[in-house]
């Protein structure tokens, strides 16, 4: 048994991958809906991050319906750091390591358990508690990115729609645009399309958050209109 360990732990080594691209911002609005797609970061198909409603901790909403303050996220560990020096890092639980609101500012590690991927991430943002009105739960952070991305083409291409403000109709500046969704402030969705233009003729005027899906790395660009 000891040489086959001793077999095993180079192929377990070269298993490890460390996502160094570039760094993308995730935000999740105070009272938006963790259910939502637009309210959870899903950084691959395991591992879905957001938080609820009620304040409390992350959680990964692909396994989880909420968060336990001594295991969640689910699949994921959590350490002080950066991933150029993971060999001398001690990995917890996101609460093990240490309470949110003191992460705040602070480099972190954040370890995909099952795909065994290393992510760098920030913590800009956090909401503490619920609020005397119950909402809260807002968060984000920046974090890394799947190197085998095209690199090039995520730092110069710019994702805006216009016209902004609008009356009706708004479109993106760019064709690799698939998908539109629309919400409101507290993350409820109002409308969906599979188109690069969307119509908000029939909604109140106010501020909304457009949510824009990209078929070429398959993420979502966060930008907010304003209807008039």
């Amino acid at each position: 048994m000891k040489y086959i360990l001793l077999l095993l732990t180079p192929l377990l080594c070269f298993s490890q991958t460390v996502w160094d691209g570039p760094p993308i911002t995730f935000t999740k609005e105070d009272d938006a809906d963790p259910s939502l797609e637009s309210s959870q970061d899903r950084i691959t198909d395991l591992v879905w991050l957001t938080r609820g409603k009620d304040g409390g901790q992350l959680y990964n909403a692909k396994t989880e319906s909420d968060s336990s303050k001594y295991t969640s996220p689910d699949d994921t560990r959590w350490a002080f750091g950066t991933t150029s020096s993971i060999g001398s890092l001690t990995f917890s639980t996101f609460r093990g390591t240490s309470k949110p609101k003191n992460a705040v500012e602070k480099d972190m590690v954040l370890h995909l358990v099952t795909e065994n991927i290393y992510i760098d991430i920030k913590i800009t943002d956090w909401t503490s508690g619920g609020g005397q009105s119950g909402e809260g739960g807002g968060f984000s952070y920046t974090r890394s990115t799947d190197p085998g991305l095209n690199v090039e083409f995520k730092n110069t291409v710019d994702f805006f729609v216009y016209p902004n403000p609008t009356q009706g109709f708004v479109y993106t500046n760019q064709e690799i645009i698939s998908k539109i969704h629309v919400y409101d402030l507290t993350g409820k969705q109002l409308m969906k399309t599979n188109n690069s233009s969307v119509d908000l003729g029939t909604i109140n005027n106010g501020m909304y958050i457009i949510k824009l899906y990209r078929k070429d790395n398959k993420e979502w660009v966060t930008r907010r209109v304003l209807k008039h």
